[in-house]
């Protein structure tokens, strides 16, 4: 498997309170990894338009940066919605939209 692609692994760290800024601090690694749009479906037949980024090692991310990111403003930023984790990998799975078929 190929990691040919850039993200950004976002983290946010809470404040310790001591400031009436409730905004966390943002911190951000680069890293390459495999990105694949796909969809998927859940076992309701509900079915999703996914964005799966997959990274060799194991990262924690609470946002990913892909390549419409600017990290000097922090614009375009995905949530994570799940995260895999697997042997020496970590799956975070990012929710486009929901498909849904016209019944006509």
């Amino acid at each position: 498997m190929r990691y040919d692609k850039t993200v950004y692994l976002i983290t946010e760290k809470t404040n310790d309170g001591d400031s009436l800024n409730f905004e966390g601090e943002l911190s951000s690694i680069k890293v390459k990894a495999n990105v694949k749009r796909t969809n998927l479906t859940l076992a309701n037949g509900e079915m999703y338009d996914a964005t799966i980024v997959r990274v060799y090692g194991e990262y924690e991310a609470d946002k990913i940066g892909l390549s419409d990111y600017d990290p000097d403003t922090g614009d375009n930023a995905h949530k994570i919605q799940k995260v895999g984790r697997h042997f020496n990998r970590t799956d975070f799975y990012i929710v486009n939209s929901e498909v849904i078929f016209n019944a006509e």
